[in-house]
């Protein structure tokens, strides 16, 4: 540490002070380290929170009945052949049913007869003159529910399309219009209707249809499909709803026709997800373990000691613990989940579990999801009492981040203080070193005056 001379001196001002102000500095170290452990306190309730949140994310379905209701669907279907997919919810059963796509939903279309030459230069009016005819130019176009009309004659074939467009956009009508370029001097228009099935068919009137010359072109069909050759149902889209319960028809095709023409049907077979169940609760399992492992690591570290951690341990051994009551199974381990006594880590039996879902698939969903009963039930209510926004580890940030905020006041005032004390210390030793420099310039001047005097040695 560099020193400062005063007075002709080699008084170590700077190191002297610095020696006190360590001693000074004491509250402030001690404000500081109170500062780091309310910050890594803060730090490690966050993951503690991202680590149960993880938690309530593996009951995703397990914590609601309707969750369990998870089936697998295969089909006698040629992969990369299909005729259509399936997607099943809550309300499918277990079932075997043949499915014949009869023919898809098609959207209508409109195009005119004969393709006209000029697309830019001539409106209508000026093609009525050049063909001695004398239409009104006026069109309706309606999709069924809404409709508009329009005026061609004082419009270009490019006019009449963008004008179609503009007014099915503002009045909600279900058609657009394109230009078909069949040659360099030959262009139809075309009129599609944006959704498809009969309801949804382009009605075209007024003088204007005629002076188009459209003529339908592609006819507006329902979707249909015969379930077990007996039931014919029909949808205006690619999508049949609940043909069969709890199941929706992604169709894709028609169905394929044997060597008389008749539909060949496909096997649509639904059956229980047991597997899928399987892999939840397993997933439950490895996430609770993860939260075990890592409440036991928080109790070693910043959060030793702290209420949270205890409160929520007791909590999730409290649901491990007590019965569901809720009829064939009431507690994990009568499917195959067991509780270590020494570490609380949860194990899964496969085997077990997989004999219990055979054997009351009801009574595993009831264990987990029966509600203010199950296990997934009751497990996601105390992760949600801690880990939502006004819960109680929110809470618990809260308040240390107030003591962080209340410790970094202090830590100014304390600061301001040491910054005091430190210039008092500097101007008392400053003052101390030039002192001592006079004293000493005093005492050389009486040393050579009395070695002058007579006698003196």
């Amino acid at each position: 540490m560099a020193t400062i001379e005063l007075g002709g001196v080699n008084l170590d001002v700077t190191g002297i002070v610095s020696q006190l102000m360590q001693v000074e500095s004491a509250p402030l170290t001690k404000l500081q380290k109170e500062a780091s452990d309310y910050n890594s306190r803060i730090s490690e309730l966050g993951r503690l929170k991202s680590a149960m949140s993880d938690l309530q994310t593996s009951m995703g379905n397990l914590n609601s009945l309707s969750k369990f209701e998870q089936y697998a669907v295969t089909t006698s279907q040629t992969e990369g052949n299909e005729s259509f997919s399936v997607t099943t919810d809550e309300q499918a059963s277990a079932g075997i049913f043949d499915v014949e796509v009869l023919n898809l939903a098609r959207s209508n279309k409109y195009g005119t007869s004969t393709g006209f030459p000029d697309l830019n230069s001539k409106t209508f009016a000026q093609l009525n003159i050049d063909n001695g005819t004398n239409y009104d130019g006026d069109l309706n176009i309606s999709d069924g529910t809404n409709n508009f009309d329009i005026n061609i004659n004082d419009k270009t074939l490019f006019g009449v399309r963008d004008a179609i467009n503009e007014a099915a956009a503002s009045g909600n009508v279900g058609v657009s219009a394109s230009i078909v370029a069949e040659s360099e001097n030959s262009f139809h228009l075309v009129l599609t209707a944006t959704q498809t099935g009969e309801a949804n068919k382009i009605q075209l009137t007024g003088e204007g249809y005629t002076q188009l010359g459209l003529n339908e072109t592609q006819i507006a069909l329902d979707a249909s499909v015969k379930i077990d050759g007996l039931y014919e149902l029909s949808s205006p889209t690619n999508t049949i709803t609940d043909a069969i319960s709890g199941v929706d028809l992604n169709l894709l095709k028609p169905s394929p026709k044997d060597d008389n023409g008749d539909f060949i049907p496909s096997e649509l077979k639904i059956t229980r997800d047991n597997a899928a169940v399987a892999n939840s609760i397993q997933e439950f399992v490895n996430s609770y373990n993860s939260l075990q492992s890592s409440i036991k690591i928080w109790e070693t570290g910043s959060l030793k000691g702290d209420s949270v951690l205890r409160s929520i341990k007791n909590s999730m051994r409290g649901v491990l613990n007590s019965s569901s009551e809720t009829g064939t199974f009431n507690y994990l381990s009568e499917i195959g989940v067991t509780s270590d006594s020494k570490t609380g880590a949860l194990s899964l039996n496969k085997t077990t579990l997989d004999k219990a879902i055979a054997a009351d698939y009801e009574a595993v969903s009831k264990l987990f999801a029966t509600e203010d009963k199950g296990v997934a039930y009751r497990m996601e209510a105390v992760m949600e009492e801690y880990t939502k926004y006004d819960g109680l580890i929110k809470s618990k940030e809260d308040s240390l981040r107030s003591q962080v905020r209340r410790n970094g006041n202090e830590q100014e005032r304390v600061e301001a203080r040491l910054s005091l004390k430190e210039a008092a210390y500097k101007k008392q030793f400053s003052a101390l070193d030039g002192l001592i420099g006079q004293m000493s310039s005093t005492s050389q001047a009486l040393t050579g005056q009395l070695a002058n005097l007579p006698g003196f040695v």
